[in-house]
This record gives structure tokens, C-alpha cells and sequence, in this order.
């Protein structure tokens, strides 16, 4: 993602949608597709425009205020040097399921988590994402390709390892 970049990501029902470019080029494609998004979250036509989120997705309300990655990263300890990359990497799959409520996450959500906490990204993060996948188990393959969730081995694993302060 550049500086400047508009980014916009909608995921429903197994449809992953992400527009990026221009804020103009943005605006263009959420107008094309508004009203396949409105069916896809069950908007009546009548409901307002959306909006772009402009280099972080906006938190969605449930009636709280969701923990902000920052909270959530600050709040459970990751260990350093050995196994410290696949802890994080489970650790923003964690937040990005269950408090951005993603069924599935990409190699690119887990990039974003990286760049948003200033963390130095895994020199190669698909190695990493296959050893948790086919070695460790704690991740399970989504419904297409480069897709993940947690495993249940995973989701025992991160709760019993990073139990918030």
C-alpha cells in the first residue's frame, strides 16, 4: 500500500471484495457495486452511501467499542527471538477473527497487522504461514487458496499462551 492509497475490503458469505487505488477510483467501484453490498449485509436500498476507509478498515459497531489492534497486541505478551514471527502471526489472526470477526484472513490482512503496529514484517511470510499450517497445525486452509483460519489446536494454543492482562 502506498501513502495516500484509499483502501476498501468487504467480506461476506465467502466473498472477498478489495478495491485500492485513488480515493476518486475507490468512490467509482463502491458506486458500481453498492447495491451487491447492500444485499450482501441486508441494507434496505434506502440506507446511506458507504464510505471508503482510508488505509485502516473502519471497526464495525456492535453495540461496544472493539479492541483496537494496538489494545489487543499491547495486552497479550509475545515472546522474543524463537517462535516469536508465529506468535504474532497467530496472534493477529486471533484479532483479526475474533474481534474483526474475519472467518478466513489473507497473507495480506496479517501484512497489515505488521505494518499498523510498525512491527518488521517475516522476510517470507507464506514459509511461515505453511510451517503453522502443515508442521504445527494451529492453522487450517480456507475455503480457497491463500486463505487461513485458526485450527483448534491453534485457537487452544493462542488462548492458553496469550491470556490478556
Amino acid at each position: 500500500m502506498t501513502a495516500g492509497e484509499t483502501v476498501f475490503r468487504f467480506t461476506a458469505d465467502g466473498v472477498d471484495l478489495e478495491f485500492a487505488g485513488s480515493e476518486d477510483f475507490v468512490e467509482k467501484q463502491l458506486a458500481r457495486f453498492q447495491t451487491f453490498l447492500k444485499a450482501a449485509v441486508g441494507t434496505p436500498e434506502a440506507a446511506a452511501p458507504i464510505a471508503p476507509a482510508h488505509a485502516t478498515p473502519a471497526p464495525v459497531s456492535t453495540g461496544g467499542a472493539k479492541e483496537s489492534l494496538e489494545q489487543y497486541y499491547a495486552t497479550r505478551p509475545v515472546r522474543e527471538g524463537r517462535g516469536a514471527i508465529q506468535d504474532r502471526i497467530l496472534l493477529f489472526i486471533s484479532y483479526l477473527q475474533k474481534v474483526q470477526e474475519k472467518r478466513e484472513v489473507s497473507g495480506e490482512d496479517i501484512v497489515w497487522c505488521f505494518q499498523k503496529l510498525s512491527i518488521p514484517e517475516p522476510k517470507n511470510l507464506h514459509n511461515a504461514l505453511g510451517v503453522l499450517k502443515r508442521k504445527i497445525k494451529h492453522l487450517q486452509e480456507g475455503s480457497r487458496r491463500g486463505l487461513y483460519s485458526l485450527s483448534p489446536e491453534g485457537e487452544a494454543y493462542v488462548t492458553g499462551r496469550f491470556k490478556a492482562r
